[in-house]
């Protein structure tokens, strides 16, 4: 029982009306979850796994990937993206992270969707070059108000 007292059943719950209400795009997020952490374990190894410019990447790549598996050209751009939003914003409401490194973290997947509502049909090397020019790019900060200088279109890291 030591185990379950640390569990949010509160965000748990959360995420199951989440799914029920939107079951089509269960599998596909996944899927995309899963090639998401293939992709930056080929290309950063655990680096991703800090708030480092890795890190950064994989949340745009991963917010990028999960718009595209639900999207496949039939769905309402605009619903996916939602979903995109609400399904990793619920991932950051479940990790138990700073505030800073949870805003880090809602940026940076911002980032990756306002790619995909911009160039859904890329691909999906050409997603990885991109998305790697803004992890070289990536701005270090301390502070949240350090991210109004980089816009929307840039990524945001804490650690080097």
């Amino acid at each position: 029982m030591k185990h379950l007292s640390g569990l949010n059943f509160a965000a748990l719950w959360a995420l199951a009306l989440l799914c029920f209400r939107n079951p089509w795009w269960v599998l596909p997020t996944v899927r995309a979850t899963r090639e998401c952490i293939r992709v930056c374990n080929l290309h950063y190894g655990k680096q991703h796994h800090r708030n480092t410019a890795a890190n950064a990447f994989r949340h745009a790549l991963w917010n990028y990937y999960i718009a595209r598996a639900c999207y496949k050209g039939k769905s309402n751009l605009d619903n996916v993206l939602r979903w995109a939003a609400k399904f990793t914003n619920w991932h950051e409401d479940f990790s138990k992270n700073p505030p800073l490194a949870r805003k880090m973290d809602l940026h940076n997947n911002a980032v990756g969707r306002a790619l995909f509502k911009e160039n859904p049909h890329l691909k999906t090397e050409e997603v990885i070059t991109l998305l790697k020019q803004k992890a070289e790019a990536s701005l270090k900060i301390s502070k949240i108000e350090e991210m109004e200088a980089i816009g929307s279109t840039g990524f945001v890291h804490l650690k080097d």
